[in-house]
């Protein structure tokens, strides 16, 4: 194998298949990157198994061949290299790199039918979509992802076409993310969940911002593809949790704040909030929200009112203030909407605009009398 490559490409295009390399394995092959070449295409494979991403990038192809390289090694080497064309050939195994410069060195390569297969998807379902719509679903959701691995199925985020839109969620049972974007022509089958790590990468497919992505779904695995880059994940065991249940669909509360406004004195007032739970007291009142917090280990407190629009009986929230800024940084409206039922029951918090297409829902936290 020889070929001869642009040095930005070839690194930029080492670095994305670098994100599919596992950190800790006791499978050696999989710390290392195939290389294959075909004429003028070169295509770079990494997996760690449950995620595989190939890219296809044009090259000035001398001799066809194929060959696995370590992947960090290749990494550092190409990474330290001057923007000249990148020269690297193979033989017996041995891998040299050659740059304009006068740089040159050896590494040892091994067989590539030793690398494990690109994954089957079997009998799967395909369907295009916007790259941006799919970037949408995925910022609005997969920060509420679980990092619980007794509880699988939440580790992901939820993916299905259901009432003529693409619908994504995410809950740890703490908060929850939902977005939804319309689509037609979606095939019909079960929703199935998406890890997060790969859904990271599919976003880094491309910085167009009218780029489409082919999407097949399999049993078992996906494939997520453009013309250069292919993304395969390993579908994560469900059933999903049945999550409309946690969603009111009636609320006898609701409260309207400017989210800037609103944000500044939660985190003003969360610095006396308790050091573990977060916990701010919410009093929700006609026309006025007042926000107060305690620490007991430190002996301090802290209150703060500001005005807001609020129809409903007076009532005391208890919420951890992190999970609130979490949300308000991903509305983008001048006013925000939490409406509830009670002091225990799901709070959603939404943008203030005409047929809003995301949510968050945020569980309270009990306000303990002798403080938080």
């Amino acid at each position: 194998m020889k070929f001869e490559a642009n040095k930005p490409v070839f690194l930029d295009a080492l670095q994305m298949a670098g994100n599919a390399s596992p950190t800790k394995t006791t499978l050696q092959i999989l710390y290392n990157l195939l290389l294959k070449l075909e004429g003028n295409t070169l295509e770079i494979r990494a997996t760690d198994l449950d995620m595989t991403i190939v890219l296809r990038l044009q090259v000035e192809g001398h001799e066809d061949g194929e060959i696995v390289i370590n992947s960090k090694k290749l990494l550092e080497v190409v990474k330290e290299l001057p923007d000249f064309p990148v020269l690297l050939s193979v033989d017996e195994y041995i891998v040299t790199i050659k740059s304009e410069s006068g740089f040159q060195c050896n590494l040892t390569g091994f067989d590539a039918s030793e690398y494990p297969a690109l994954p089957d998807l079997g009998a799967a379902k395909s369907f295009h979509i916007p790259l941006k719509d799919f970037r949408f679903l995925s910022e609005k959701t997969t920060f509420a992802v679980s990092g619980d691995y007794s509880r699988m199925s939440l580790t992901g985020a939820y993916c299905e076409f259901k009432e003529g839109a693409l619908q994504m969620v995410a809950t740890d049972g703490h908060r929850l993310g939902k977005a939804w974007t319309a689509a037609s022509g979606l095939p019909a089958q079960p929703g199935v969940i998406l890890p997060p790590k790969a859904l990271s990468q599919i976003l880094r497919m491309s910085e167009d911002p009218e780029q489409v992505i082919q999407v097949e779904i399999g049993p078992a695995n996906a494939r997520f593809s453009t013309d250069t880059i292919v993304i395969f994940t390993k579908l994560i065991e469900g059933p999903y949790p049945n999550y409309e249940n946690v969603i009111p669909k009636d609320f006898s509360k609701q409260m309207k704040g400017n989210r800037e406004h609103l944000g500044s004195v939660i985190r003003r007032v969360a610095t006396m909030a308790n050091a573990k739970t977060k916990l701010v007291v919410f009093g929700f009142q006609e026309r006025q929200l007042a926000l107060s917090a305690k620490n007991q280990d430190l002996g301090g407190d802290s209150e703060e009112s500001l005005p807001v629009e609020y129809s409903g009986e007076p009532v005391e929230v208890g919420i951890n203030a992190n999970y609130v800024l979490e949300v308000f940084r991903l509305i983008h409206t001048e006013e925000v909407q939490f409406k509830f039922n009670n002091p225990l029951g799901a709070i959603i918090v939404e943008p203030v605009m005409d047929k809003p297409n995301y949510f968050f829902i945020v569980m309270p936290l009990r306000i303990l009398k002798d403080g938080q």
